[in-house]
Parts: structure tokens; C-alpha cells; sequence
């Protein structure tokens, strides 16, 4: 289960959306603490291939993982720069993995620096 966790999150930052995709079942839901809003599979796939777009630089650091029951625990620090200021937000994720493929992602973190990345 770590390795899928590390591949996943490698293709995440590659921006390998297509890869991404086939490890999402249809149905998946991706859901996040600082809107309480559920993504769709498509809905998210767009999040995550609009990423280059959104920022100079976009990485993540500090990687842990841990396996557990129907899934895993992924905790990093999302590192972002954009027209020369940049943000570290730590933020941890629980993934249900089902049948070799994500059902369900909920991401914690606190958007505050992102908003104040942003907001300039």
C-alpha cells in the first residue's frame, strides 16, 4: 500500500492526469476540510492537471505514508510559488483504496497561506 501511495503521489506532481485517472474508481469522491466540498472524478482530474497552471512551482516535500486498513494515511508539506512569493502547507490525506483503485480521498489542510498567495 505504500508504494501505490508513493506512485500515486509521483504522478500527482508529474501532472501524469491520465495515470492518475486509472487509479480512480468512476465514482471516486475527493473531498476537502476547507470548503466541505466532493469533488467528482472529473472535477478533480481538472484540479489536478490545472495545477501547472496555477503556479510557478508546485511540489511536494516531506513525504510519510502509512498503510491501513482499506487504504492509507499520506501527510506532506504542499510546497507552491507563484510570481515569486511562495507557501508551505502542511496537509495530511486518508485514502480508501478498493479493488486496487481510490474510492475516497479527504484532504486536511489550512488554506490561509494559499488564500494569501493568492490574494497578491
Amino acid at each position: 500500500m505504500v508504494e501505490y501511495a508513493e506512485r500515486f503521489f509521483r504522478l500527482v506532481e508529474a501532472g501524469d492526469i491520465e495515470a492518475v485517472s486509472a487509479l480512480y474508481h468512476d465514482d471516486v469522491a475527493v473531498w476537502h476540510n476547507y470548503d466541505d466540498v466532493e469533488q467528482s472524478k472529473e472535477e478533480n482530474l481538472a484540479t489536478l492537471g490545472s495545477i501547472a497552471d496555477r503556479y510557478d512551482r508546485f511540489a511536494y516535500a516531506e513525504p510519510r505514508h502509512v498503510a491501513i486498513e482499506g487504504g492509507f494515511l499520506r501527510q506532506h508539506v504542499i510546497e507552491v510559488e507563484r510570481g515569486g512569493k511562495s507557501a508551505a502547507i502542511p496537509a495530511i490525506l486518508r485514502v480508501y483504496v478498493e479493488d486496487g483503485k481510490i474510492r475516497r480521498i479527504e484532504e486536511y489542510f489550512d488554506r490561509g497561506k494559499l488564500d494569501a498567495l493568492f490574494a497578491s
